[in-house]
């Protein structure tokens, strides 16, 4: 048993080379438009969003409006969002209809194998990760602290944006996403 575990490492080690903490360079990647095509991700055209959702989660679904205002306020400063669906019991007509449904002002991508997901260690809906536009990881969690908005306490996704978009230190680099489990596709990490 002990002799195969540095095999499974080193099998596994390309997919977690991203999935590192706060200050880690990341690495382009991609994900799917809803057409199938191929959208790449290239992190150092700028400070870049990248949020899982899902369509069939409740918690996530608390966030729909809260996603598109935060898209509308901040891609008309220079930032990139990329807006994904890593679950693999979702399927692309699914995600197309759940945004026109609720109205989603910004673009959606399918992860379907989870990749995306897997570099940077989501495991959440909805879960969000701010990279700068040097590629390095500057915040990881929710998008704020209360599923009801009346009840939010610290919005650590636009504290964090600002801060970067400012130049300065992000206080509170990560915080505790909550919501569903992303639906990984068998054999995904």
């Amino acid at each position: 048993m002990r002799r195969g575990l540095p095999l499974v490492l080193l099998v596994f080690a390309p997919l977690l080379a991203d999935a590192g903490g706060i200050g880690t360079k990341l690495t382009d990647f991609a994900l799917t438009d809803l057409d199938g095509n191929t959208a790449a991700v290239v992190l150092s055209s700028g400070i870049t969003v990248v949020t899982f959702f899902s369509t069939r989660c409740p918690v996530s679904n608390d966030y729909n409006e809260r996603m598109n205002r935060v898209y509308a306020d901040y891609s008309a400063r220079g930032v990139r969002f990329f807006f994904a669906d890593a679950n693999a019991n979702e399927p692309a007509e699914e995600v197309r209809a759940h945004a026109k449904q609720a109205g989603f002002s910004f673009p959606v991508f399918r992860d379907a194998t989870s990749a995306a997901a897997d570099r940077l260690g989501a495991g959440l809906t909805p879960e969000t990760f701010v990279i700068d536009a040097s590629g390095v990881l500057r915040y990881r969690g929710s998008i704020d602290d209360s599923r009801n908005p009346a009840r939010v306490l610290n919005s650590g996704l636009r504290s964090a944006l600002d801060a970067v978009l400012s130049g300065e230190k992000v206080e509170r680099t990560e915080t505790k996403a909550f919501g569903c489990t992303i639906k990984r596709a068998k054999g995904a990490l």
